[in-house]
């Protein structure tokens, strides 16, 4: 049953990936500012993060020297998406082909990059990447929601301010997930850690 899930949850999100990044879906989705930034986007790069586990890049090559602990690879993945939350490259995609065939190119290239960096961080990575996404995130949710004035020449101020309250629920909510994902998995794991050691303690009968 797992098993069956692991393989159609990521085959889904790709096909959704290459229709929102194709016409007549894409041109849809890039008429509002919500739905490029909260639909298409997240379906790229989640798309790209998935497929991350097919590439098996050799680790003498020097990306993943450079990469060794994940961090690196992760900072690069938060800095590209960083860049496509601001104004003018909501503008540029919004307006240019090339522009969103860029917002494309580098979405995949982060997608894949946070995939392969999340398999090689630690918690702290992970931590720090999270932390710093959602951190950039609400920002950019406050910003948008609470400016009285255009920020992106492409969208109407009210579509800014929705978009902005969205993502800051969004932030919030993917927070609270991992939180308490993680901190599930700290427990499962501190109780297999404990059953082990009981089992090893105990007298044979």
């Amino acid at each position: 049953m797992n098993a069956s899930r692991d393989r159609v949850v990521p085959a889904a999100v790709t096909l959704l990936a290459a229709a929102s990044s194709l016409p007549p879906l894409s041109t849809l989705l890039m008429r509002f500012m919500l739905t490029q930034m909260l639909v298409q986007i997240p379906l790229i790069f989640l798309a790209a993060a998935s497929l991350s586990v097919h590439i098996r890049l050799p680790t003498e090559t020097r990306w993943m020297q450079w990469n060794a602990q994940g961090a690196p690879g992760l900072l690069f993945s938060a800095i590209v998406l960083a860049f496509w939350m601001t104004p003018i490259a909501l503008d540029g995609a919004a307006a240019d082909s090339l522009w969103e065939t860029g917002k494309i190119a580098s979405v995949l290239a982060a997608g894949s990059s946070a995939g392969i960096s999340w398999r090689l961080g630690s918690g702290v990575a992970h931590a720090f990447y999270v932390g710093n996404m959602v951190w950039m995130t609400v920002t950019a949710g406050m910003l948008y929601q609470e400016s009285t004035e255009r920020l992106c020449n492409a969208y109407l101020w009210n579509d800014q301010a929705i978009t902005g309250q969205a993502l800051v629920g969004v932030s919030i909510v993917l927070a609270v997930t991992w939180v308490l994902e993680f901190a599930g998995r700290n427990v499962r794991q501190s109780s297999r850690t404990g059953g082990d050691a009981q089992g090893a303690d105990s007298p044979p009968a």
